[in-house]
């Protein structure tokens, strides 16, 4: 006896848990934004005063079609005309995006942030290889000043040591190099 009781209220305690999942908002076929903004369940179409834009959900979809405009320009038939006005072009405002739409801009988002990367490790290359060159010439300068000996390769090879006029026109060349790309 004690073993049927138990076994009543296990079918009972499933058939409870199986009506509460049947009843659940992941699970209704309507969803819409009421007047307050809030998101709205139903198994059952949404009142008259919800705005087509405002449906979120309908039976067997996920994102609502776009009604055509109930005041649109009729043919001569008295049927909606195919020609488009400037306040169609934006398909129903503060609709969800659909996933193809998010997934654009996602990917639109990602290559921003890649090229904005890329030109700052260009930029960060660029400054490098400015500063490396300033000090090479500031420590070519300060040889020249300083009268350390320096020689150069001419065009057959050979080694030749510059002179003092040389080595003045070089330190007058480098300071111009180091005014002009230093500063």
């Amino acid at each position: 006896m004690f073993a049927k009781s138990s076994v009543n209220r296990a079918t009972i305690m499933v058939a409870i848990v199986l009506v509460g999942f049947a009843s659940t908002p992941s699970e209704a076929q309507w969803a819409w934004k009421d007047g307050g903004g809030r998101l709205v369940y139903s198994d059952r179409p949404p009142p008259s005063d919800i705005k087509p834009s405002n449906i979120v959900r309908q039976p067997n979809t996920r994102v609502p079609a776009n009604p055509a405009p109930a005041s649109g320009p009729l043919d001569d038939s008295g049927k909606p005309s195919d020609a488009k006005s400037s306040d169609t072009k934006d398909p129903t405002p503060g609709a969800p995006k659909t996933i193809a739409e998010r997934e654009m801009e996602f990917r639109k988002r990602q290559q921003e942030r890649a090229d904005s990367e890329k030109k700052a490790a260009e930029e960060q290359t660029k400054n490098a290889t400015k500063t490396a060159e300033c000090d090479r010439a500031r420590g070519y300068l300060k040889s020249l000043d300083d009268g350390v000996r320096i020689t150069r390769t001419d065009a057959s090879g050979n080694r030749e040591f510059l002179d003092d006029a040389q080595r003045a026109a070089e330190a007058d060349r480098t300071r111009k190099i180091i005014q002009s790309t230093c500063s």
